[in-house]
């Protein structure tokens, strides 16, 4: 018998959400829209402060306005790209990323 893969519903409905202060913000997770914000972050010529804006307007559509007249401290904007990218991803931003492991001869 053939091997069964199946895509979790939970993957296919709604979209993530972020919270800044009280509000809380929708996510444009679908696979066109990350798929333009990648293409913007392997384009040459912008300065990366300017793509990240970008990709929050994609990220974010309507709601950038709102958020960018936020005009949150800088410390805040750099967290908010971590947040966007794992609401993106569908990672968990706070989980520390998987460790290397060597073998035992190449530590020394």
């Amino acid at each position: 018998m053939a091997k069964m893969y199946t895509l979790d519903k939970k993957l296919l409905i709604g979209s993530p959400e972020i919270r800044i202060g009280d509000e809380v913000f929708p996510v444009d997770d679908r696979e066109k829209n990350v798929k333009k914000i990648m293409k913007l972050f392997n384009e040459a010529g912008k300065d990366d402060m300017d793509k990240a804006d970008e990709a929050f307007k994609l990220a974010f559509g309507e709601n950038y306005k709102k958020i960018e007249a936020m005009d949150m401290p800088f410390a805040a904007y750099l967290r908010l790209q971590e947040l966007v990218i794992a609401a993106l991803t569908g990672e968990d931003p706070d989980k520390p990323e998987k460790e290397e492991t060597f073998p035992e001869e190449e530590r020394s």
